[in-house]
């Protein structure tokens, strides 16, 4: 019998790696990732407080920050699963209830990683068009059958910043007792309502949350998944034990247990600048959707203009080219300071409505050595003296001669000529 040829499976083979699209333009303001407070150098301090041995030699120990995390979200400890970010807990979620014969309901546009872990799964999903801010419950409910084995939920949701509301959840969570909820709360902290506790009140919800957006820790990888202890315990099964180093959980549970001041500054900040952004945006002539996280996206069909313009400009923004959902979106996080909110108001009002259009022409648009040469032989006459086209090739020649006022007044001198 023939071997297989050598190679990805199916499900692996169409799939691109996960990017963000930048514009190669160089740029020091990125507002299209995913924002955050920024690092108090202090984090670091947390380091110096243990044996170096405890973050090297010995395999990390999550119990604490297990145990301070539930405590904060109200559950019992081993309801808790503490995974690399909010991915990896998605990532076991996924290969935990799904496989082929099984269904996940999802709605979309929505987090695209949900989607390619679904996908390694074999199962089949179902994708529900998320296409105005409200979210669409009776859809979910007429796609939910005997099949299904996740339904996702993604609330504030990326990228839109829409939201599911309480009832809605229990309404989704009454109608499938087979079935577990998913809940991204990945940007809960800035929303109008909490749904942790709706979520761990439920019978056959798991809910994520992360140090990645908010509390500005994404590169230390830390997240988590709260849930029925039971459903926690397949997940602790379904991936690696010994997911995050020791020095991001010893960083991460020092900030998580003193940082929330920092963190709630921020995101009162970024709140009192969201509806700021959405209104100049509108005034731009955008469809601005009335968003609950640290970003705000808007359509428009100028998107893929507004991402150049900006980038020409220093600034990050974030476009789908190409995506049959997204083509004319595009997502902005809030920049929680003064200065930096304000010019990205005055960038994005040059992009969408300038007061005028500059064009350099010289060498790009039209060749102007001619033009230029007679520019400065016409002036010089008109000033009483006697340049060639020749006199102005060599002064040219010598280099430091772009300014065409500075070679005129200079020919003129050499004939004697002082013309202030």
């Amino acid at each position: 019998m023939a071997a297989e040829p050598w190679g990805p499976t199916p499900a692996i083979a169409g799939l691109r790696p996960y990017k963000v699209p930048r514009h190669p333009a160089p740029m020091d303001l990125l507002l299209d990732g995913i924002g955050g407070l920024p690092t108090d150098p202090a984090l670091f301090d947390a380091l110096h407080q243990v044996p170096p041995s405890s973050l090297a030699q010995a395999y990390p120990d999550a119990s604490g920050l297990q145990g301070l995390w539930a405590r904060r979200l109200g559950v019992a400890p081993d309801q808790v699963l503490i995974t690399a970010g909010g991915d990896d807990a998605l990532d076991r979620c996924c290969r935990t209830m799904l496989a082929p014969g099984r269904s996940m309901v999802l709605p979309s546009p929505t987090f695209e990683m949900i989607g390619r872990y679904a996908s390694w799964t074999g199962a089949e999903i179902r994708a529900i068009a998320w296409d105005t801010p409200d979210w669409p419950l009776q859809e979910v409910l007429n796609a939910i059958d005997e099949t299904t084995a996740l339904i996702a939920v993604v609330s504030p949701n990326n990228p839109t910043g829409a939201v599911i509301t309480a009832d809605q959840l229990r309404a989704v969570s009454d109608a499938a007792p087979h079935a577990v909820l998913l809940v991204d709360l990945a940007y809960v902290e800035f929303a109008d309502d909490d749904l942790t506790a709706v979520v761990a009140s439920l019978p056959r919800a798991v809910g994520f949350r992360t140090l990645s957006k908010a509390w500005g820790l994404a590169g230390l990888r830390v997240g988590c998944a709260f849930g029925p202890a039971e459903v926690i315990g397949w997940m602790r099964a379904a991936g690696n034990p010994y997911t995050i180093s020791a020095p991001s959980l010893c960083m991460a549970e020092a900030w998580l247990g003193r940082g929330q001041d920092r963190v709630d500054a921020y995101v009162a900040e970024v709140i009192a600048r969201r509806d700021a952004l959405g209104d100049v945006l509108t005034d731009l002539g955008c469809t601005v959707w009335p968003s609950q996280a640290n970003f705000v996206f808007a359509r428009s069909p100028d998107a893929a203009w507004i991402r150049d313009a900006l980038a020409g400009l220093g600034i990050g923004v974030r476009v789908w080219p190409g995506h049959n959902d997204l083509g004319d979106a595009i997502r902005i996080n809030v920049p929680p300071d003064a200065d930096t909110f304000d010019r990205l108001v005055h960038a994005l009002r040059a992009a969408l409505r300038p007061e005028a259009l500059l064009l350099d022409m010289d060498g790009v648009i039209a060749d102007v050595s001619d033009s230029y040469r007679r520019c400065i032989v016409e002036t010089v006459a008109a000033f009483g003296g006697s340049a060639t086209a020749e006199d102005v090739r060599a002064f040219k020649a010598r280099g430091d001669a772009n300014n065409d006022w500075k070679v005129s007044h200079a020919l003129l001198a050499a004939e004697g000529l002082d013309i202030p």
